[in-house]
């Protein structure tokens, strides 16, 4: 799920302009987003997590799996319930997917989830959906650019990539920010692949020198090759966010059911639970009031 982040407000990566929900439920059941009694009553929590999104989800849409497939099964363990999910291809931005998600619906019809994974906590997002709340921030997510020291050696990020090649997501947030950035210095160098996968394979063959995108995307396509290559920081001149914390939205009428699902988040941040299942897929844990 600038997704990549996700969402015009924090400058989120568009990931497609369509909006598509596979539900691994009855969707005769699913037409409402419940509170908390209702979720406990029934036994399960439908959790929302956005598709085609690694490392956090991934796999068959029958059979998703990834770290907020396991973290929506964490969760609803810990809340004493099953989980069932709802997995959907990110829309043109994040205010259209708490809406198709969350409040009322895709226009084609099915229902709605109890809790949505992977939204931004950001006021302005917030303002604009008054119909849900925006809580729990797991983690701090932050724009990176890996590069390959073979190729660039002891150069600056400007430099390098002045002289080399870059990869990036094409439609996504590293693309426009390189394709105007320090006066359009880079421009011919930007390389548009399709996915953030494909830009690291490029890496990994020397066709490039770096990739600019999310650290978690990067360090998920990465695996265990980390060790090869020098994730840093990029520097972002008339950047206002480069760094932004993704949480967890309910419908506003299930304000009980953020009220239970805030502590369970708080807990698996001070037990260690989060960072662990962070290094299971390989990546870094920043909490979010780091």
């Amino acid at each position: 799920m600038i997704c990549g982040t996700r969402g015009s407000s924090i400058l989120w990566a568009i990931r497609a302009t369509a909006v598509f929900f596979l539900l691994l439920v009855d969707p005769a059941s699913m037409a409402v987003a419940r509170p908390l009694a209702e979720v406990q009553a029934s036994g399960s929590l439908r959790v929302a997590v956005y598709w085609d999104f690694p490392p956090f989800v991934e796999g068959s849409r029958q059979n998703p799996r990834g770290l907020d497939v396991d973290l929506a099964a964490a969760i609803a363990k810990r809340l004493g319930v099953k989980v069932e999910y709802m997995v959907l291809t990110a829309g043109g931005d994040v205010d259209a997917d708490l809406r198709n998600a969350i409040w009322r619906g895709p226009v084609v019809g099915g229902g709605v989830a109890d809790l949505m994974l992977h939204v931004p906590v950001d006021p302005m997002l917030a303002s604009r959906n008054d119909k849900v709340v925006i809580f729990a921030p797991y983690y701090t997510e932050r724009v990176a650019v890996v590069t390959d020291p073979e190729q660039t050696g002891g150069d600056t990020l400007l430099d390098a990539f002045g002289n080399r090649k870059v990869a990036v997501e094409g439609d996504s947030f590293s693309d426009s920010y390189l394709m105007g950035a320090f006066g359009g210095q880079l421009r011919e160098n930007v390389v548009h692949l399709l996915s953030i996968d494909e830009a690291v394979a490029a890496l990994q063959r020397g066709e490039v020198a770096g990739v600019m995108a999310q650290r978690s995307e990067i360090e998920g396509a990465l695996k265990e090759h980390h060790g090869k290559y020098r994730i840093v920081s990029m520097p972002t001149p008339g950047l206002l966010i480069s760094s932004w914390k993704p949480g967890m939205a309910v419908k506003e009428d299930a304000q009980d059911l953020a009220d239970a699902l805030g502590p369970i988040v708080d807990t698996m941040i001070r037990d260690g639970s989060l960072a662990a299942l962070f290094a299971k897929y390989g990546l870094t844990y920043t909490p979010p009031h780091a």
